[in-house]
């Protein structure tokens, strides 16, 4: 049985031919790298990263060295797009989050393969305005004035996304935490007050929502 590409695992090159595929395949560095690993900074982002296996989060650094957490990563995602375009990082970070099988395109050969394929780069397009719609919905999420709405208003976007009621967090506790502008204290004191409340019913990453909450 043929080894899966990491290209067909990518919705940017999945709709290739096989043969495109295989051209696109000749391209790629395959590595295996550690929970942990900084696949991509300020310092190393002339690139496109594909995970072929494990999970990953992006984030920024503040100025003073806070993160903020922007998206997971997980088989089949991509990042560095925008960066391969001219777009310069000044201050986001891909790291591993378990031991990954990860494919890296870099700068040259992926600004040659959109020259030569129309049909991917408009894909591209497509891409980023769905990570561009993902930053907006972050946005709006804390711009509202508590961690608790907050909180509910994204239990409401992972009901949209997961089409149930009941939801599994992409986001460790931490990273959440990150993501909704708080701290993990805080964020386990409002969790809990929603069970209380018969809101939610939560087990680890699991959560059940009982109640919608008005925004």
């Amino acid at each position: 049985m043929a080894e899966e590409m990491c290209v067909q695992l990518v919705p940017l090159f999945n709709h290739l031919g096989l043969e495109r595929q295989r051209q696109v395949e000749r391209l790629v560095h395959h590595q295996h790298v550690r929970r942990g690993t900084i696949v991509v900074s300020p310092a190393a982002s002339d690139r496109l990263v594909i995970v072929k296996q494990g999970r990953g989060r992006m984030y920024q650094l503040s100025p003073a060295g806070e993160e903020q957490v922007q998206r997971t990563l997980t088989t089949g995602d991509y990042v560095g797009e925008t960066w391969l375009l001219g777009v310069e990082n000044t201050s986001s970070y891909v790291e591993m989050t378990t031991d990954s099988d990860i494919c890296v395109l870099n700068r040259t050969e992926f600004i040659h393969l959109i020259q030569g394929q129309h049909d991917i780069a408009l894909k591209l397009l497509a891409g980023q305005a769905v990570t561009i719609s993902c930053l907006r919905q972050q946005t709006q999420l804390l711009g509202l004035p508590n961690v608790s709405r907050r909180l509910i208003a994204y239990f409401n976007q992972l009901v949209v996304q997961q089409g149930s009621t009941t939801v599994t967090l992409p986001l460790k506790l931490k990273d959440l935490a990150s993501y909704l502008g708080t701290t993990p204290e805080t964020l386990s004191r409002r969790l809990a007050k929603l069970q209380e409340k018969g809101w939610i019913n939560r087990h680890q990453r699991r959560v059940q929502v009982l109640r919608q909450v008005e925004k």
